[in-house]
């Protein structure tokens, strides 16, 4: 259906609506006049208009094909997430490249073993004159020569370094699992933190809609007072503009909301026009107390275990850095074949084979003070972890501190707004039924009627902070992962 026909089908809906609304009044009413006829078509007119606006709202959405919409949970957008998500795939690779290079070989252990083979052809005129006296003329002499060999090299000691590269390429893969550790946190954090951020505007929407529900009502009540000469202009634009304010907040949310489903299909690694609905409710959880939760991210933080890790590599880098100071000694060992075959020269075919081995040492007596100054700057960088280590604590305490700080503010606030929102309905429907009787002026009703609309709005708010500052709280304390229910 196109973007016309659908605004014409709802309209056209919404104007038989109207007629009957206004079938009623005229039934109440047995007597109008022509002013009052125009009156009510100004309403249908005006309603319309506000329609209009909200269905073009809508279909500047993303229009998908008409199919069932996908029931999306929690458990079920992580799962996609985890397994679809780029940033987790790149991740993945870094830590398996980390895990192929933790190897015995890789740190030295092992010896090399390289086979060799060549073989030299010539062909030459030579003329040779020996001492005897005896001449020799040979022309096109062919002369080849094939050498095979295999070569073993293994260094038996060099300073304790091949154990020292171990250790480090042993830390290296630790720290690519943490790093995917840290990428899998994160996106659990902005698909929860997104989900529930739906779930928000969701709310907002029908918060923004019920505010426009209300303005309407307001505006057909001011309609059918000026009609009947009860009322004025003023009260009739008075609602008219309230009305057009909240009708554009419904549609800033509508946007925001249909921009946010997109974020999430984003994070979900799919077509961003995937349709689908979430039946959920934000639920706040109490959290445990801050001593046991800075206990906790003590052991478990993410990046504090990503400082001790590179704590570890800057003390193997001293050690790395002194072994330099012993001797090397390799052991060299192979098994060579050759054999000539001449046309000329002194030998006409020879040929040798046989094994060779042998022990090398080689100590490196002075080379301008340069192993002294590596390992100088290594206890630099040592020291320099530990600093970061230190600085990365006291980073993660005030972390913890404020978002623990901010999830008890906004758990009081949300009681608070709980029962403030309660007090402000019971307070618009006593003011509805006092505007009908003209107890009260628009500004009044609108005033009571905006105090409705800032409860409900700080509640909602207040609902998503206090559940942000929870997930923070969760990924600060290496606790996100445990919590969240992730599908199987």
């Amino acid at each position: 259906m196109s973007l016309l026909r659908k605004v014409k089908s709802l309209l056209l809906s919404q104007r038989r609506k109207d007629a009957n609304i206004s079938y009623s009044i005229f039934s109440i009413h047995t007597i109008f006049s022509i002013r009052t006829i125009l009156s009510i078509r100004s309403i249908l007119i005006n309603y319309t208009i506000i329609l209009g606006i909200l269905c073009i709202c809508f279909s500047a959405l993303p229009v998908t094909e008409a199919r069932a919409q996908e029931i999306l949970t929690l458990q079920k957008a992580l799962a996609t997430g985890l397994k679809n998500n780029y940033s987790i795939i790149l991740q993945n690779n870094e830590e398996q490249i980390a895990k192929n290079n933790n190897t015995i070989g890789n740190a030295g252990f092992l010896p090399s073993l390289e086979l060799t083979a060549a073989q030299n052809n010539t062909i030459s005129t030579t003329h040779q004159e020996q001492f005897s006296g005896t001449t020799k003329d040979v022309s096109n002499a062919l002369n080849n020569n094939l050498n095979i060999s295999a070569l073993l090299t293994w260094t038996l000691f060099d300073g304790m370094k091949m154990f020292v590269n171990k250790q480090m390429l042993g830390v290296l893969e630790d720290l690519g699992q943490n790093g995917a550790r840290i990428v899998v946190e994160g996106t659990v954090a902005d698909i929860s933190l997104t989900y529930y951020g739906i779930i928000q505007l969701h709310k907002l929407v029908h918060v923004a809609q019920d505010a426009v529900d209300l303005s309407m009502q307001r505006k057909r009540i001011a309609e059918a007072k000026l009609s009947l000469g009860a009322g004025s202009q003023l009260m009739l634009l008075q609602s008219t503009v309230d009305l057009n304010a909240d009708s554009t907040r419904l549609i800033q949310q509508m946007v925001s909301l249909a921009n946010t489903r997109a974020d999430m299909n984003r994070l979900l690694a799919r077509d961003i026009f995937t349709d689908f609905e979430i039946r959920d409710t934000i639920i706040i959880k109490e959290p445990q107390g801050f001593d046991t939760i800075l206990r906790k991210a003590s052991l478990q933080n993410t990046q504090l275990i990503a400082a001790r890790l590179n704590q570890d590599l800057a003390r193997l880098s001293v050690k790395q850095a002194q072994a330099d100071r012993y001797p090397q000694i390799d052991f060299d060992g192979g098994y060579s074949y050759s054999t000539l075959n001449s046309q000329t020269g002194f030998l006409q075919f020879n040929r040798s084979y046989g094994p060779s081995f042998g022990f090398s040492l080689s100590y490196n007596l002075f080379n301008g003070f340069n192993v002294n100054r590596a390992v100088k700057n290594a206890k630099i960088l040592m020291n320099s972890g530990e600093i970061e280590v230190k600085d990365a604590m006291e980073e993660l305490k005030v972390s913890l501190l404020k978002q623990y700080n901010q999830f008890r503010s906004n758990l009081e606030v949300v009681q608070l707004q709980l029962s403030n929102v309660i007090v402000a309905r019971e307070n618009v429907s006593i003011a509805f039924e006092k505007y009908q009787l003209g107890s009260i002026n628009d500004i009044e009703l609108r005033e009571i009627q905006q105090k409705l609309i800032d409860a409900e709005y700080q509640l909602i708010s207040s609902q998503f902070v206090c559940k942000t500052a929870e997930i923070q709280l969760l990924r600060l304390s290496g606790e996100l992962l445990k919590q969240a229910p992730i599908e199987n």
